[in-house]
């Protein structure tokens, strides 16, 4: 089976990187280019643009930023008879436009999000919410199989970004709470690794909340999630509540926090930066 793969980032070259060390004739394509050559050592077929990297493919994958740069890229690239799984955290309404872009070109479109960070993405332990026909999912079964530890079909397509976008609104909303009650352990004198030791094991605990609030307190700001790409999960959050007639006052806070860690220059770290936005004198 041959895969184009586009879009090599943090996430997308590991996942690419998996797929070629799985037997996968894997082409890849990238905005920077040293990204996808550096893929090269590991079996994967570096491409200048993405028309190459489509051309004789069997399945399209797109791990990119955003919705608006996804449909700038595959703009020419698809033909009947490709199967588009599209992977990346694009929000409900581009997901729908990418849909009927590839309707009107005749490929097969797979809204097939993913959750896991970079190092889940290393290992090949990422989760697949799968949402189109259950034939084309069968098609790509291998592919979903190799990148990620299990693969749950949610139904038909737009299920998989609206189930992702719930989970990320959870995920970063936790981030963010942890982040102001670790800035108020701290400033009241409590300290946050004794705040971490009371909830540990116990009714409250989190193991997102545990992992997250270690990476704060030791200021290891190694990007698992970046702020930036955080803050855009949660404005396609606040996008689909709106349409959904919600006013999510907590989602608005959140989005608070991420921008002024975003501002004081965090925007490249992992989201457990988001305490910076509260820690006085945080710069």
């Amino acid at each position: 089976m041959i895969v184009a793969f586009l879009g090599t980032g943090a996430m997308g070259a590991p996942m690419a990187r998996n797929l070629a060390g799985a037997g996968f004739d894997v082409r890849a394509w990238n905005r920077s280019q040293s990204r996808a050559a550096a893929l090269a050592l590991h079996g994967v077929h570096a491409c200048a643009t993405p028309a190459e990297a489509t051309a004789e493919a069997d399945v399209l994958v797109t791990m990119l930023s955003d919705g608006p740069t996804t449909a700038e890229i595959v703009d020419g690239t698809l033909r009947t008879g490709l199967l588009w799984a599209q992977m990346a955290t694009v929000g409900i309404e581009w997901t729908e436009r990418l849909a009927e872009i590839a309707a009107a070109a005749g490929a097969e479109f797979l809204d097939t999000p993913v959750i896991g960070s970079t190092p889940a993405a290393e290992a090949g332990e990422l989760v697949v919410f799968a949402s189109g026909s259950d034939e084309a999912i069968d098609r790509v079964e291998q592919v979903f199989a190799t990148v990620a530890k299990e693969t749950i079909r949610v139904g038909a397509v737009g299920s998989a970004s609206r189930l992702k976008l719930v989970f990320n609104y959870w995920a970063l909303g936790l981030t963010a709470l942890t982040g102001e009650v670790l800035a108020l352990a701290e400033g009241i004198d409590v300290g946050g690794e004794r705040f971490l030791k009371l909830i540990e094991g116990g009714f409250a605990d989190s193991t997102y909340a545990q992992l997250k609030g270690k990476k704060m307190l030791t200021r290891d700001w190694s990007p698992l999630f970046s702020l930036v790409l955080g803050r855009k999960d949660v404005a396609l959050v606040l996008d689909a509540a709106a349409g959904a007639g919600l006013d999510l006052a907590v989602g608005e806070a959140v989005l608070e926090d991420l921008d002024r860690a975003i501002a004081r220059g965090y925007g490249d770290d992992d989201t457990a930066a988001v305490i910076e936005a509260i820690r006085p004198g945080s710069a």
